[in-house]
């Protein structure tokens, strides 16, 4: 599926709409980035407490940003995530941290693992299709 670079402040970003599934409910995420720079997908911490995730029953670690200074503690839990426009949901481990410049960003482990994307920012879109093989997480 291909979709239009989205235009932000400053600049043009690879965001889709995405739906966290949690034990209680879900919730739809606008603007969810696909960065090819994160290690791993990352949500606001409100949205788990939204969906009804247990983050005392979550494993903690920390997570660093841009330049590797600032440590942010990150709950790690088990997830299912759809995008929007597709049919399957795929399990990943994401982490959820308290940071207001975070909102959802989906990163290598998990997200790219299960999903074949293409960017062609010089001709204003990216294309997202599921992999053939999947390794980070599976489809439901």
């Amino acid at each position: 599926m291909k979709y239009q670079y989205s235009l932000s402040q400053y600049a043009r970003r690879p965001a889709i709409t995405v739906e966290l599934f949690g034990p209680e409910k879900s919730i739809l995420i606008q603007n969810a980035l696909i960065d090819s720079g994160a290690d791993y997908c990352v949500f606001n911490l409100e949205f788990a407490k939204y969906i009804g995730i247990d983050l005392e029953k979550a494993g903690a670690g920390n997570s660093v940003g841009i330049g590797g200074l600032e440590k942010i503690k990150t709950y790690f839990v088990e997830i299912e995530l759809k995008i929007k426009e597709f049919d399957d949901r795929i399990k990943i481990k994401a982490g959820f941290i308290d940071s207001p410049s975070v909102i959802a960003l989906l990163g290598q482990d998990g997200f790219f693992d299960n999903y074949k994307i293409n960017f062609e920012r010089n001709e204003n879109f990216f294309e997202i299709n599921p992999a053939t093989t999947s390794r980070g997480g599976f489809r439901t």
